[in-house]
């Protein structure tokens, strides 16, 4: 699922593994923005989880 602020992605099984999810963004506006880390959890048993790094987008006029 797409939001406007946030990917929601949902697999009823995944087998033990290092996985990878790919998004395209886009920014029309130039400026410095908060990129958050990703968090991820298992729905029945929460106190499996996951976290990725968080970083800064810097996004430059082309002019």
């Amino acid at each position: 699922m797409i939001n406007s602020d946030r990917i929601i992605a949902y697999a009823d099984h995944l087998e033990t593994g290092v996985y990878s999810l790919h998004y395209l963004v886009r920014s029309v506006t130039p400026g410095t923005f908060s990129w958050p880390g990703a968090q991820v959890h298992l729905q029945y048993a929460p106190e499996e989880f996951g976290r990725t790094a968080e970083s800064t987008l810097v996004v430059e006029d082309k002019s």
